[in-house]
Parts: structure tokens; C-alpha cells; sequence
């Protein structure tokens, strides 16, 4: 019966995805709008989305968004939700197998570990983005460095710039993780006992890492490609303002939680009676947890190599041991019986209805009366204002949006051009008049939500052609699950 532990430990991350994350991912308009763009009319050099002109992009997720694109095409909301599912499945097998071959194949306490990683990453990261395809291709990166390192085959190795080639062209801003890894196994390699460096063979190492490297240059935007993650973060107003990217702090349940368990991975590293930690673990835990505080964002990395090292360091704990064998088969039996039911649940009730219908049923239906407003007039003639969160669904929709989610596509470092971002912010924040900033830009529309500062306009220009109040109109959530109402003002002719 051991075959039942196995279905159980990738049965409850299953679960758990499905729980936190029964709709797509509000980012995956505007990368539905970028694939489409790039699928029809190819790469593209300049912004085609927004209503701004003459902005330089670079689409580091370019590779990712015409497969998103050609996917939802095939198969819908519903297919890119199972393909989700099974990435992380991949996922959760990647991690299983780093943790058996650090712990010597002890079977239960890998188990246990990679439930404990994907549940973690679960709650806020496993999610219809290319950040997932990242995660599986740095685990794989993980798994044939700790291989190569235990058997000194280097015939391993050369998968990894192969990897790095993926990478770039999936999503770039996450490849640089693959250099960092590799330098801090070149790091360890250094025979050094005195400073506790294992040792071992670095010039392999050395050799893949510079072709890990060169393939970067492999690329349709070069070295802007590159280095996209250095002029893309790092933004005040950003981190002000974008969820992920604000500094991690103990403002809530899951924050608390995974606190604790960092806390916790601290202390059994510090009083364990086997001393297996090796320095390129720890400098992997400590550099992504630098990373991490810095932006939500970055924890989820940080994740990813919190728990693989217990592997080894408790690698001779047997956990099979503890209980009775009558109290171990009724644990996992409920274990399981909730997980099968949780699943089972989700997959007859909520994944027939996953589906692509926008940010909220409010702005679906202010876009369906604004599709009957403009009537043949071409969309992209048209200058909308939309906020942050809702622009890449206009965008999908065919019109071209003031802002959207691409937040480095609005900053001067990456566009050449203006600090749109920056205006954006400085609106939302009352340091623009509302008078001056449309002087700014000939909108013939404005979409905005309840919580915005042009939902009560009173400029004689622009007059209430649509509104729906979240009082009045029973409003539903967001994704945020926030309650707002929406307006849409037309340009008087």
C-alpha cells in the first residue's frame, strides 16, 4: 500500500492550488493581448497595446505569451487552468526527487518536504503565470547541479544552458536565478573545510555557467533582455503601489506563517546532530530571503529552497517510526479522504466554470456597453483612460489603454520615452489636478472603478454614458475580493 502515501502527498498541493486559485490570473489579459499581437503580426519592438506611442518594450515573457495565447485559442479558460495543475505536478515531482537524492532515498521525509514547499508556494504563487514555468525550470536547474555534484558526471551539466536558453525566451526577468545558482555551486565547490566549502570538481561548472551565460544573448531583444530584472524593479511608486512588489512584512495570516516557518527551517539548521547543511544552501536561502524582503514577489523563490536541505541534513530521521502503525493509516487515511473529496469537489463544481470572463462581472458588462457605444469605429483609434488592474482586459478586448499591468512598460528606464507609472502614481495620490491631467491626454473614453479619482468627474468635456453601483447593483468581487462600482464617461462631440 505504499503507492496510497504517494497519491495523498501530490493529492493535498492538487488540492490546495485548487482552493486558493479557482479563476485565472488577472495578468493573463494583457498576456493574452501580447501573444495575440505577436502570434498575428510577430515580434514587436515598440508598445502596441497601450495608447501611448513611440515606447520602446521589450516582451521578456514573449516565448511564454504566444504559447498562452495559442493555448487559450485551442482550449480555453479551462485548459490553461489544467495546464496550471499539472506544471505544478511537474513541480512537486522536481522537488520529491532533489529531496530522495539528498536524503539518501528517504522516501517519507521527501515527501513531506515537497508538501510542505508547494503548499507554501500554493497560497499566492501557483498561478496561471509564466512564474511557474520559472519555478520548474530553476528546481530542474537545482536537481542536475545536486546530481552532478553527487556523482561527478558532468554529463549532466549540459542540460542546464539548454535551460537557459528556454528561459530567456519564456520569461527572462526570472533567468538570472540560473547564474546565481550555479555561481554559489562553483562557490561551494572551493575545497576549503576551515570556512566548511565542500569541494569538488568547479571547472565543469565553470564551463556551463559561461555557456548558461553566452545563450542569453540568444534572444530577439539582446541584452535588454538580459538584464530587464535591473530596470525593471527597484521603482519607489512601484513598490508603493503593486501588491507583489511592496516589502515583506508580518501584515498578514500568510506572512505570519511563513515567518514562522523560516524561523523554524533556522532552528533545526542551527541544533541538528547531523551536519550535512553545505554553504551553497545557505547562501541560496539567505540571498533569495534578501530578495524576498525586499518584494512579496520575491519569496516565492526563496520557497523554493527553504526545505530541500532538511533532506540531507535529517536524512537519517525515520519518520515511518513515529506511531503506531494503526495511527499512521487512519491519519492518512483522512488526509487523503479530504483531499480526494476536495479535489473531487473542484473539479465537478468550479473547473467546469473556470473561464476567462474578466477582472469582475462589473467591467465585463461596462465593456460589453462600451463595444455597442463605439459600434464600428475602430478600437484602436480610440484613447481610453482605464487604472492599473483593468487595462490589460481592455487591452485583450482590442482597445488600446492609458495604463495596465505591465507596470516597466511605463517607466523611463525601459521605454525611452516617460515616466507614465510615475504620473499614474502621482494622480492616484492627488498631486495632479484632475482638470490638468486631462488637458494632458484627448481621451474619447474614460472606464474607471468606484475607487478611482475620475468615478465622480465633473468636467463639462466628458459626460455619464454607463453606471453601475456596487450598492444598488449588488456589485461582486474583484479578484482582490473588493466590491467596486463602475463608470464610463464618453467625450462630448
Amino acid at each position: 500500500m505504499n503507492w496510497v502515501k504517494y497519491v495523498i502527498a501530490f493529492l493535498v498541493p492538487v488540492a490546495a492550488v485548487m482552493v486558493f486559485h479557482n479563476s485565472l490570473d488577472n495578468d493573463s489579459w494583457y498576456v493574452l493581448a501580447e501573444g495575440r499581437e505577436i502570434v498575428e503580426n510577430g515580434i514587436y519592438y515598440e508598445d502596441q497595446l497601450s495608447m501611448h506611442e513611440d515606447l520602446e518594450v521589450t516582451v521578456q515573457n514573449y516565448g511564454f505569451a504566444a504559447i498562452f495565447y495559442l493555448f487559450y485559442s485551442a482550449f480555453g479558460g479551462v485548459g490553461i487552468y489544467i495546464a496550471m495543475l499539472v506544471l505544478n505536478g511537474v513541480l512537486c515531482y522536481l522537488i520529491y526527487k532533489v529531496c530522495m537524492l539528498l536524503s539518501n532515498k528517504n522516501v517519507n521525509l521527501s515527501l513531506i518536504l515537497m508538501m510542505l514547499t508547494d503548499l507554501l508556494l500554493s497560497y499566492s504563487f501557483i498561478t496561471t503565470r509564466a512564474q511557474v514555468v520559472s519555478y520548474v525550470i530553476m528546481m530542474l536547474v537545482i536537481y542536475i547541479l545536486e546530481l552532478y555534484i553527487k556523482t561527478d558526471k558532468s554529463k549532466y551539466l549540459w542540460w542546464i544552458p539548454v535551460l537557459s536558453l528556454v528561459q530567456i525566451n519564456l520569461h527572462a526577468s526570472l533567468w538570472p536565478m540560473i547564474l546565481l545558482i550555479i555561481g554559489v555551486c562553483i562557490l561551494d565547490g572551493i575545497k576549503q573545510p576551515k570556512l566548511h566549502l565542500e569541494g569538488y570538481r568547479k571547472k565543469p561548472l565553470i564551463v556551463v555557467g559561461m555557456m548558461a551565460f553566452l545563450v542569453g544573448f540568444l534572444n530577439p531583444y539582446g541584452v535588454r533582455m538580459m538584464t530587464f530584472i535591473l530596470t525593471s524593479y527597484g521603482v519607489p511608486e512601484a513598490n508603493d503601489y503593486v501588491n507583489e512588489l511592496k516589502s515583506f512584512d508580518l501584515g498578514s495570516n500568510f506572512h505570519i506563517l511563513l515567518y514562522t516557518m523560516i524561523a523554524v527551517v533556522m532552528v533545526l539548521y542551527i541544533f541538528a546532530k547531523n551536519k550535512n547543511i553545505r554553504v551553497r544552501w545557505l547562501l541560496m536561502l539567505f540571498g533569495f530571503l534578501a530578495l524576498g524582503i525586499n518584494t512579496i514577489k520575491g519569496m516565492s523563490q526563496l520557497i523554493l529552497v527553504l526545505f530541500f536541505p532538511m533532506a540531507a541534513v535529517y536524512r537519517n530521521v525515520r519518520i515511518e517510526k513515529w506511531g503506531t502503525r494503526k495511527i499512521r493509516w487512519m491519519l492518512a487515511s483522512w488526509v487523503g479522504i479530504l483531499a480526494l473529496a476536495t479535489v473531487g469537489t473542484y473539479v465537478a463544481v468550479v473547473l467546469p466554470g473556470v473561464n476567462m470572463d474578466g477582472p469582475s462581472e462589473e467591467m465585463i458588462a461596462a465593456i460589453d456597453i462600451l463595444d455597442r457605444e463605439v459600434g464600428d469605429v475602430d478600437k484602436e483609434t480610440l484613447n481610453i483612460y482605464v487604472g492599473y488592474n483593468e487595462g490589460g482586459y481592455l487591452e485583450y478586448r482590442g482597445y488600446k489603454s492609458y495604463m495596465d499591468p505591465r507596470m516597466e512598460v511605463f517607466i523611463r528606464s525601459n521605454n525611452g520615452k516617460a515616466d507614465i507609472f510615475q504620473e499614474y502614481y502621482d494622480f492616484s495620490k492627488g498631486k495632479i489636478e484632475k482638470d490638468d491631467f486631462l488637458e494632458r491626454y484627448d481621451f474619447d473614453y474614460i472606464v474607471v472603478r468606484e475607487d478611482e479619482r475620475l468615478y465622480d468627474l465633473s468636467n463639462d468635456e466628458f459626460e455619464l454614458i454607463y453606471e453601475k453601483d456596487d450598492e444598488e447593483n449588488n456589485a461582486s468581487d474583484d479578484e482582490f475580493g473588493e466590491v467596486f462600482g463602475v463608470r464610463i464617461y464618453k467625450k462630448n462631440d
